[in-house]
């Protein structure tokens, strides 16, 4: 036995306060039942794997049964961004007040609020058909000044499709509600590897921040059916760990080596694309209902990366890794356009070969007054989430500021 299973054994045997002898002994029933050859080295460290999953699963059974959620390993391979879906509704509530003030109150989807004679808050709202006049100690959060006064945004379900009654029918709405959805391919408790949709909401969503392409543990509640995991709050985000920091004798170290480009393969076959057929893909996706990704690959051809000041975005363009074509402007295909989020960070340059995880995009011509032009669209482009550099060249440009350029006036 090496001594790196002799370590990680006495550390189990810790964990779980037994006999380091009762400890060897699980280690060679696991490797007994899963036909492991203990006079390999690299099946040694296999079976010390499965033997930190079952002490792992003791720990676990220790625990308070209340707890719900599972642990897992992996790597994320796009995150998209972080938005405040309450921001479109609060500017959907306002537009629908300022066109028809009456209608929107009778739809209940908004209250009015003024200062009455004594200078208090005097909420008027529609509830069930019926008119309230109600005095306010304070004003909501979501509150929205308009002329005259307030509108604060509600909540006009009664009840959900399962028929159970909405509690926050005719409440306010909050003023920022923020949701992330980020892209995993992990195992779940040691199962097999799979890809996982993370959906965050609250807090969690507004201040994720992990790496791509790094392998990470993490707790949440997994759903198997639908492929996806859910955040939960204070829990989730304190448990983000790099598997690289990790002590090698910790429970959770994950000491196999993993092939990001083949699980990407492996998990993300349907939304593989060919950056020659992008387009046709992006019409038959647009025709489908649920997740609408594209995995493609390419070289990098030219980077701007200077921010769009409406957008936040940066640009890179890519061509297919296999085009062939010469030197003839009517050879060259037009390159692709990747609009880069300022939370992706960008390590490589001009030549690399990246594969890109994002949503296709296609916005339609305008003439030289900004007006549509019907059925002309320009070519599709990708708004990514996240990046590979299979063979990363170069550096990205940055900004060079001299101190003293005098020395150059004269050109």
């Amino acid at each position: 036995m090496i001594e790196k299973v002799e370590n990680g054994l006495k550390s189990l045997a810790g964990r779980l306060k037994i006999e380091e002898v009762e400890m060897t002994t699980k280690y060679n029933e696991i490797a007994t039942s899963n036909g492991i050859d203990l006079g390999d080295e690299r099946q040694q460290l296999i079976c010390l794997t499965l033997t930190k999953n079952y002490v792992r699963g003791r720990l676990n059974s220790g625990k308070n049964t209340n707890s719900f959620g599972n642990n897992a390993v992996g790597f994320f391979i796009g995150i998209e961004p972080a938005r405040d879906v309450m921001e479109w509704k609060r500017r959907d509530v306002t537009n629908k007040y300022l066109k028809d003030a009456s209608q929107a109150l009778k739809d209940e989807i908004v209250a009015e609020v003024t200062l009455n004679e004594e200078d208090k808050y005097e909420k008027t709202q529609c509830i069930n058909g019926e008119w309230e006049t109600k005095v306010l100690p304070q004003l909501p959060a979501s509150a929205i000044v308009v002329e005259g006064g307030w509108i604060v945004p509600v909540d006009p379900i009664k009840s959900w499709a399962s028929g159970d009654v909405n509690k926050r029918y005719a409440k306010p709405l909050p003023k920022e509600e923020w949701r992330l959805r980020a892209h995993f391919i992990g195992s779940k408790d040691g199962a097999d590897w799979q890809y996982w949709s993370v959906q965050l909401k609250g807090e969690a969503a507004n201040k994720f921040s992990v790496e791509t392409y790094r392998l990470v543990h993490l707790y949440g509640i997994f759903n198997d059916e639908r492929s996806a995991m859910y955040g939960i709050k204070n829990k989730t985000l304190p448990s983000l760990t790099y598997n690289d920091i990790l002590d090698e004798d910790d429970e959770r170290y994950h000491s196999d080596a993993v092939d990001m480009e083949d699980m990407i393969a492996t998990h993300m076959t349907e939304y593989v694309a060919d950056l020659m057929e992008l387009e046709s893909y992006h019409e038959m996706i647009n025709q489908q209902q649920g997740l609408r990704l594209v995995v493609t690959d390419g070289i990098v051809s030219s980077m701007n990366l200077q921010v769009n000041e409406k957008t936040g975005n940066r640009v890179i363009w890519i061509e297919p890794v296999d085009a062939n074509y010469g030197f003839e402007d009517e050879d060259i295909p037009e390159s692709t356009p990747i609009w880069v989020p300022s939370h992706v960070n960008l390590n490589f340059g001009v030549g690399s070969d990246v594969i890109v995880i994002g949503r296709t995009n296609q916005t339609q011509k305008k003439d030289s007054e900004g007006v549509p032009i019907d059925g002309e669209y320009n070519p599709v482009s990708i708004n990514l989430f996240g990046v590979y550099a299979r063979i990363a060249m170069g550096t990205t440009p940055e900004e060079t500021v001299l101190e003293d350029d005098t020395d150059i006036e004269f050109w």
